[in-house]
């Protein structure tokens, strides 16, 4: 074999090589920018309402139990109020909204974090909240069914969060009379894991909140 026929083939390869790796960024960006579209169709043109919080937040579907489009679900499965303070750059700061409901400390407390730790990681949540513009809204950590000692527990954590947002002048919202009873949350409303909601909790979660949303115009 000559080495002009070889030459021929290299140059060949290159070419098709090339025309490939060509071809396939076009095709990438053409992807990803037809993704783009169609979350620009879908996605809300402005959001007012962020929903900062656990699995139980991720859970709920909030478009539909407040009859709005423009709320951002921030629920983030299995995570503590520290690691929530981690994505408030991702869902509350690009999004601008007016109300960010924060919700959380179940984690915290299965992974054995005392309440003073948890009460110190969600003044921080707050106040970072608040120091970007929007207005922080907390909304108590509920119950997990049949635990004494847990809830009692939980009882004294809203109890510092409502002094705490008093002194602040941040909102509260408590689910416990829309949800619970006599210290404990209600049967029809959380799962077999005594922990997680049932769907039907979610309309009554948001007529709790709902006269939060109307102060701020919304």
């Amino acid at each position: 074999m000559n080495k002009g026929f070889l030459l021929v083939i290299s140059l060949l390869i290159n070419v098709i090589l090339t025309f490939y790796l060509f071809y396939d960024n076009t095709s990438s960006k053409e992807k990803k920018e037809v993704t783009n579209e169609e979350n620009l169709v879908v996605a809300p043109s402005k959001i007012e309402i962020v929903m900062l919080g656990n699995s139980i937040t991720h859970a709920g579907d909030w478009q539909k139990v407040l009859n709005r489009n423009d709320i951002f679900n921030g629920g983030k499965p299995g995570w503590t109020t520290q690691q929530l303070s981690w994505v408030i750059k991702d869902f509350v700061i690009p999004n601008n909204p007016k109300l960010c409901f924060f919700k959380g400390g179940i984690n915290d407390y299965t992974l054995g974090i005392s309440t003073q730790r948890i009460y110190d990681n969600i003044c921080v949540n707050l106040d970072s909240i608040k120091k970007v513009g929007t207005n922080p809204v907390y909304t108590t950590t509920l119950y997990q069914r049949g635990n004494v000692y847990r809830n009692k527990q939980i009882d004294s954590l809203n109890d510092k969060m409502e002094k705490f947002c008093r002194e602040k002048g941040y909102d509260f919202v408590d689910l416990r009379p829309f949800l619970c009873k006599n210290g404990d949350i209600l049967d029809q409303y959380v799962k077999d894991d005594n922990t997680h909601l049932r769907p039907e909790a979610y309309p009554q979660w948001a007529k709790a909140i709902e006269p939060t949303i109307k102060k701020y115009g919304l």
